[in-house]
């Protein structure tokens, strides 16, 4: 028996028996050229002998729209976008043509579900609460919007995600992005979700104290001022403080450094960083200092002491006591200042002959 595909149907040739005269060797090429020579619309996936073939028909996914919208969404120009969610109803999925700005829009409240442009900016949107639950652009920046306080859904953001100082606190999306930015996010207390980024900036995010185990930071992190105490094993990025490059017993054991360490450090930039980690109290009962005055005050003792520091500016602070609690605070002061009393009227803002205090506490 053979077997000849033909629009899906299958021919078989009857198998030959002894009382059978013999076929014409011709005969199979004449029925072969009987058949259509164009393929069929289907495709079979060839089985074993004795199993069935299967039609298969392929077709593409259509795209993914919210249930709430009925077709696909139409594409506006960024104008015609704007005054469609001032007026309302908000629709559930848009696309826009352009750049899409609503900074300082005081009347938004809401952005559609699904939402396609090349730029969306909601900065200064006082009463925006929620982001687009499927978002796709280059960029995005929602900064000072403080009743957005969740982020959801899935953000596909080609360049950079900008919210610095809004009230976010929880972050659950899947959220892929070149830079994330959330500097001075105080209430940022989780970032979990499926986290993709090359740049993370965690800057002043005090309540945050983890990281989700499969957050994905690929490059930098910046951490001056974030809650954060450890990593996951699973974050190699390279750690940032104030921008400048640090290690883990920087960011996360400060109280092993030591004042000496600062003094020896020979780059400026990390030198001040490490000064403002270590704290400047510590710093000078490690390291001391040259006493360029000396005088006394309601709480005792005051001193002007001065630290020189190679390739930048010295370090002058007046150190003082509470009259109160006894307890001792060191001030920096301008390096030209050359007495106590100047030092600190520098630090009431005024100048040494206008500070007269009666009585100091």
């Amino acid at each position: 028996m053979f077997r000849v595909q033909s629009g899906g149907r299958f021919i078989a040739k009857p198998q030959r028996t002894e009382r059978e005269p013999e076929a014409s060797a011709v005969a199979p090429a004449k029925a072969s050229a009987a058949l259509p020579q164009t393929p069929p619309p289907i495709s079979t996936l060839d089985t074993p002998p004795s199993g069935p073939r299967v039609p298969v028909r392929y077709t593409s996914l259509p795209p993914v729209f919210p249930a709430s919208a009925a077709a696909a969404p139409p594409t506006v120009t960024p104008e015609q976008a704007r005054e469609l969610l001032r007026r309302g109803p908000v629709p559930a999925a848009l696309s826009v043509s352009g750049p899409l700005n609503l900074s300082g829009a005081a009347w938004l409240r809401g952005l559609p579900e699904w939402l396609r442009c090349t730029v969306l900016t909601v900065d200064d949107c006082p009463n925006l609460s929620a982001l687009p639950t499927d978002l796709h652009a280059e960029r995005l920046s929602a900064r000072r919007t403080p009743a957005l306080h969740e982020i959801e859904g899935r953000l596909s953001i080609r360049d950079s995600v900008n919210l610095n100082g809004s009230g976010v606190r929880v972050i659950r999306a899947d959220l892929r992005a070149t830079r994330l930015s959330l500097a001075g996010c105080r209430d940022l207390h989780e970032l979990g979700g499926s986290l993709s980024v090359a740049h993370l900036d965690l800057s002043g995010c005090a309540a945050l104290t983890a990281l989700h185990p499969d957050a994905h930071i690929t490059q930098t992190l910046e951490l001056a001022g974030s809650g954060l105490t450890s990593l996951p094993p699973s974050i190699r990025a390279g750690l940032r403080w104030s921008g400048v490059p640090v290690d883990p017993r920087f960011a996360f054991a400060p109280d092993t450094l030591t004042g000496h360490e600062v003094l020896n450090t020979r780059n400026a930039q990390r030198r001040r960083v490490l000064l403002d980690r270590i704290g400047l109290d510590r710093f000078l009962q490690d390291v001391g200092g040259l006493i360029l005055h000396r005088d006394r005050d309601a709480g005792g003792e005051r001193q002007l002491v001065h630290v020189p520091f190679d390739n930048d500016e010295p370090l002058v602070a007046v150190l003082v006591r509470c009259p109160s609690t006894g307890g001792r605070y060191a001030l920096r002061v301008p390096p030209h200042i050359r007495t106590c009393a100047a030092a600190v009227a520098w630090t009431a803002g005024l100048e040494p002959g206008e500070y007269q205090p009666v009585r100091e506490a």
